[in-house]
């Protein structure tokens, strides 16, 4: 699984890349969804993202998405204080930065905030992408893979029947990863059975940080089906794995939540049987390079994850997971699962589990449906 390493002397040169800031637009939008999402951290009917525009001084945009929720239950980050960490610390910082690296070096000084950090580097390296063909991933030594495979992650469920109706509508679409929310209040016997008893060949199931020590019991019978159990505990309770295997039986852990940075990463090392890398929740696609490097280092299996993202956020991830052939899935299913309407011209499609490169490589934003959708808007000029 160790697979190439990243070309450290490639990264650093295209770190060297000149940029420009012109202007800067935040974007608030409200993407409306098929149907409702459930799961430990609550319940949405739609998507509030934050897309930031970045317009160089030869007038060429880019653009990014910041991760957060609109509210801090994921992390400490949400979308109206992250508007207002770029308007008064990121943008101030970076506005006369000449190239790529300086406004990394810019951010740096901003502890946490990863998500909004990310947004503002996703959205320079799509103009520089736009304006050149190449952006930091092409830059990094690996090869891309010409298609994704990808997962679907499924929110919780009231009753079997309901269940039953979801894996059946999407039985033939051939997803590679069955991925279930779960919570100490999924308490129907009968769920529970029918969820530990799936016989697809790759179940997960992802708890948000929702168990405590005081909810073991509800959590055993997840654990002993062997299935990766993705951020049981809250970030910072990690020694409750092993406490929990005292009692039970070992977990199968992918950490989520949890991993914010490469130290992170580190540290709980030995625990871990895959990382689920969300390139917005460490700090950008520079974070996430350094973070696909180390697992390959440490013998990891890593895949990307996502946070819902419309289509902007949804083809920058999908664009690093062609870094990683050796995964089995990616939380990266196509917009269209998720959204009635999304904000590309041609939004992410899927067949057979696999989404191709020709829908991820060259995204174009449908700037109509970035108006019509678009809730508040911010412009910050140089």
């Amino acid at each position: 699984m160790t697979g190439q390493r990243i070309d450290w002397s490639r990264v650093a040169d295209f770190l060297a890349t000149p940029v420009s800031l012109h202007s800067m637009e935040l974007l608030v939008l409200e993407v409306p969804q098929h149907e409702t999402f459930v799961s430990a951290i609550g319940k949405r009917q739609s998507r509030q993202a934050l897309i930031v525009k970045w317009t160089d001084k030869n007038g060429v945009s880019g653009y990014g998405e910041c991760g957060c929720r609109p509210d801090p239950y994921y992390s400490h980050e949400f979308l109206t204080a992250a508007i207002e960490v770029i308007s008064h610390f990121i943008y101030p910082a970076i506005k006369k930065a000449r190239t790529y690296g300086e406004v990394l070096s810019a951010m740096q000084p901003i502890r946490g905030w990863q998500f909004t950090r990310a947004a503002v580097e996703f959205a320079m390296n799509d103009a520089i992408r736009r304006a050149t063909g190449k952006g930091i991933i092409e830059h990094c030594g690996l090869q891309q893979a010409d298609r994704v495979p990808v997962g679907i992650s499924l929110g919780m469920f009231g009753t079997v029947t309901a269940l039953e109706e979801k894996l059946a509508a999407i039985e033939c679409l051939g997803y590679k990863r069955l991925k279930f929310k779960i919570a100490p209040t999924y308490t129907d016997e009968a769920v529970i059975n029918a969820l530990t008893s799936l016989t697809h060949p790759y179940v997960a199931f992802d708890a948000n940080g929702s168990f405590s020590e005081d909810t073991f019991v509800q959590l055993a019978p997840f654990a002993a089906t062997g299935s990766v159990i993705e951020q049981p505990f809250a970030p910072g309770y990690v020694h409750l794995v092993e406490s929990f295997a005292k009692q039970y039986t070992s977990l199968a852990l992918c950490l989520d939540e949890e991993i914010a940075h490469s130290g992170h990463l580190q540290q709980y090392l030995s625990l871990m049987a895959e990382l689920n890398l969300k390139p917005g929740r460490v700090g950008g696609l520079y974070a996430s390079l350094q973070l696909i490097d180390m697992t390959r280092q440490f013998n990891l299996p890593v895949w990307i994850g996502g946070m819902f993202e419309t289509g902007i956020g949804r083809t920058q991830n999908l664009q690093l997971a062609a870094l990683l052939p050796e995964a089995k899935a990616h939380d990266l299913s196509p917009s269209s699962r998720y959204f009635k309407r999304d904000i590309l011209q041609e939004p992410v499609t899927m067949q057979d589990g696999w989404v191709s490169a020709s829908a991820f490589a060259n995204p174009q934003v449908d700037e109509r449906a970035l108006q019509e959708l678009q809730t508040h808007k911010t412009v910050l000029n140089t």
